[in-house]
């Protein structure tokens, strides 16, 4: 502005200079000097209009470039601007992404942290592991802790079942402090141990454990603790009293077992002596028949007559022939224990689809079995898929039990011989380890069930209307 203004003033002066020069040359005197003065104010004129003309043009240029400039201004500030949003979009979004990361890994932190105390005290409770016992009888396992009961008294004897922090401390009041932890201890630990059952098993080793560290915060202060040795005595101690319990009951299992065995061996060894004597008299009958036919025939008057005695004595006969068979399969039956039928039933109504009870039975009739399995203990009847008679019908059993362990319904009591598992399979295993032809039912009647299932959607209805 101050540049434009001081020409604008040189202009001016310039052509009042160009002016007064004109004016001065354009005098009547008719001097020379007049006559180029008037010369050199037009030159001067001239160059003021040149000059003014440059400096419009100049002032015009300016306003362009300021007009440029400002445009260039504005551009550059809405770039900025834009720029700095992003950068503080992306900021936010970087932070956002940090603050995330940085809850997941506190929670990771906090898991891990979680995982580790679980740990410690499982590694703690390791001992409660029952498997090491598996091979020990009832009897076994209570001697085994009664000797632990006596490591247990002389660790308290020695001092190891506490750690003590004697800092500042008399021995006395040490040791009366321990005792009192040691009392404590063994009263909580056998209240808990003792209450231990199937159900709570878990929950038991958690108790003992937080018995511990209550115990020992409480008693912090006092400068003594509960040795990590004395604990471990105190968890193999109820994994004992546990494997204790456990092989109790097993036995009990096993001595129901061997007496439904007995009872099983009993009634096949009736269910023989029945049908032999059944036999026996049939026999007996049939050769007493004959011997009269025989008789009859010697005394016929034709040949007719004759014929007909000889006819029905070839019929008694080849039933005798039958019966002779008949007895042959009893006796060898009684005399191979080993022989008899694989049952392979189901219970739908009861237990649901695909779920088998493979078992044997020595009975001559297997279906009488079956109807004792069907008592009141069940809902519905079973349903038998396949009757598989073999001369080694434990061994048959033992391959299928075998191969399907894994698919037990009850995984503590196998003697319950329930497996959830698909039919086919059934089908593949028996037809790999048995020579004979098996019939397999695939879809079971379920009688009772299905028409109980009729008259609820009958009831449904009826009830909805």
């Amino acid at each position: 502005m101050k540049s434009s203004s001081l020409l604008r003033r040189i202009v001016a002066a310039t052509l009042i200079v160009a002016m007064a020069a004109l004016f001065s040359g354009s005098a009547p005197s008719g001097d020379s000097s007049n006559s180029s003065g008037g010369a050199f104010g037009m030159v001067i004129i001239i160059i003021a209009v040149v000059v003014f003309l440059v400096v419009r043009r100049q002032k015009r240029r300016t306003a362009q470039e300021k007009a440029v400039a400002g445009k260039i201004t504005a551009e550059a500030d809405s770039y900025a601007a834009a720029k700095r949003a992003e950068a503080d979009a992306y900021y936010e979004q970087q932070c956002s992404a940090a603050k995330e990361e940085v809850g997941k890994i506190e929670k990771e932190i906090a898991d891990l942290q979680e995982t580790l105390a679980t740990l410690n005290n499982e590694t703690m409770a390791e001992a409660i592991d029952v498997d090491a016992y598996s091979s020990l009888r009832s009897d076994e396992v209570k001697n085994e802790l009664a000797l632990l009961k006596v490591r247990e008294d002389e660790l308290v004897k020695s001092g190891k079942a506490y750690t003590a922090d004697a800092a500042g401390r008399k021995m006395t009041e040490i040791n009366t402090q321990a005792k009192q932890l040691l009392r404590c201890f063994n009263s909580e630990s056998s209240s808990i141990i003792e209450g231990v059952t199937a159900k709570n098993a878990d929950a038991v080793r958690g108790k003992l454990r937080r018995s511990y560290d209550a115990l020992n915060n409480l008693f912090k202060k006092d400068g003594v603790a509960i040795s990590e040795e004395y604990l471990s005595m105190k968890l193999e101690e109820l994994s004992l009293v546990y494997a204790y319990m456990l092989k109790l009951e097993e036995e009990k299992e096993q001595r129901k077992a061997i007496r439904e065995q007995m009872v099983e061996e009993e009634k096949v060894r009736r269910e023989i002596e029945r049908e032999k004597a059944k036999i026996e008299k049939e026999e007996t009958q049939f050769s007493n028949e004959v011997k009269k036919l025989m008789g009859y025939m010697q005394k016929a008057k034709d040949d007719v007559e004759k014929q007909l005695y000889i006819d029905k004595i070839k019929e008694l006969e080849d039933k005798l022939k039958a019966l002779a068979a008949d007895k042959e399969n009893v006796l060898q039956r009684e005399q191979n224990t080993r022989a008899g039928f694989v049952y392979i039933i189901s219970n739908i109504g009861s237990f649901g689809e695909q779920v088998f009870k493979i078992g044997m039975t020595r009975r001559l009739e297997p279906m009488e079995r079956i109807d004792e399995l069907s008592s009141a203990s069940v809902p519905f009847k079973f349903d038998v898929h396949a009757l598989i008679f073999s001369d080694d019908a434990p061994a048959l059993e033992a391959i299928l039990h075998q191969t399907f362990r894994s698919n037990q319904v009850n995984k503590v009591n196998p003697r319950k011989e329930f497996y959830r598992v698909d039919l086919e399979e059934i089908k593949k295993v028996v037809k790999e380890n048995h020579n004979a032809t098996v019939q397999f039912i695939d879809i079971p009647d379920a009688e009772e069930y299905r028409e109980t299932l009729r008259i609820e959607r009958q009831d449904k209805a009826e009830e909805e209307k």
